[in-house]
């Protein structure tokens, strides 16, 4: 077996999904085929009481077309078309399964949120410090502290990257329930298209976004006594939750200083689009 045929068993079997013995015929039937069912044994090196098993597998998959006889021979679809009818099928079938999953997730949801509900108004005032240390948990929690605040937050962050698109929903769940918001962050010209009009829509929105760049503490205050903080080094990996108005305070203060040195994001915004725009045409 040369090199390229090894290269193109371990893709198969670690990218596209094919077992070792699925792989190791079907490249010997594409290099050496049409192949009966002992070749493709000599071919691939393949425990004989598995050839048939394997080989029907691969019919089964659109990979490879049987000639009936004595004995039958094997030879492969062009990769062209049973290839990607392979992933077209695999995709239909990741499809079915997520759209189950979510329907567990659902039902899971509506029975579960009434005892987490219960368990957040039973919170002890004096367990004011809380840490995430995974994107996710720290995404799920930002995003529903920013949809449950009562009147207002701040956001001042070092991160070049536009924010979660779960975040960004948040946000607007929140301006459109007439809830107030400032941010500071850095504004990209390597955005994409999408992400530049998603901030802007926010602004329109309300959203009173400024552009800084910044390389100081990121943070949020919510209602002024709520505070999440990112700890370095960015992007970071563990996020400290507090309940502290006194600390709040401090951070609000901070952010004013920070606020009088930031321009407004909105001429940036469209300076980006429109530059976008013009290396399109």
């Amino acid at each position: 077996m040369s090199d390229d045929q090894g290269g193109l068993i371990q893709i198969l079997t670690e990218q596209i999904g094919l077992t070792p013995y699925e792989a190791r015929a079907y490249v010997a039937v594409l290099y050496h085929g049409p192949l009966s069912p002992k070749g493709v044994n000599q071919k691939a090196g393949i425990p004989r009481p598995r050839t048939y098993d394997v080989l029907n597998s691969l019919v089964g998959k659109g990979l490879l077309m049987e000639q009936p006889g004595k004995p039958s021979k094997y030879l492969a679809v062009d990769p062209s078309m049973g290839l990607k009818k392979l992933m077209e099928d695999l995709e239909e079938k990741t499809i079915r399964q997520i759209k189950q999953q979510w329907g567990v997730v659902e039902g899971l949801v509506s029975s579960l949120s009434g005892p987490y509900a219960s368990t957040r108004e039973g919170e002890s005032e004096e367990d004011v410090v809380w840490v995430t240390r995974r994107d996710s948990a720290m995404i799920a929690r930002y995003s529903e502290t920013i949809r449950s605040v009562e009147n207002s937050f701040i956001i001042a962050t070092a991160l070049p990257t536009a924010s979660d698109k779960n975040i960004l929903a948040a946000v607007k769940h929140a301006l459109k329930k007439k809830k107030m918001c400032r941010a500071i962050r850095p504004i990209g010209s390597d955005w994409s298209k999408k992400n530049l009009e998603v901030y802007e829509e926010l602004i329109n929105l309300g959203d009173d976004i400024r552009h800084l760049e910044y390389d100081g503490l990121t943070f949020a205050v919510f209602d002024e006594k709520d505070i999440v903080l990112w700890l370095p080094p960015y992007p970071s990996t563990r996020t400290v939750w507090i309940k502290s108005p006194e600390l709040a305070k401090i951070l609000l203060e901070y952010f004013e200083i920070l606020w009088k040195k930031s321009t407004p994001a909105l001429p940036l915004l469209k300076k980006f689009m429109k530059e976008k725009r013009s290396k399109k045409t």
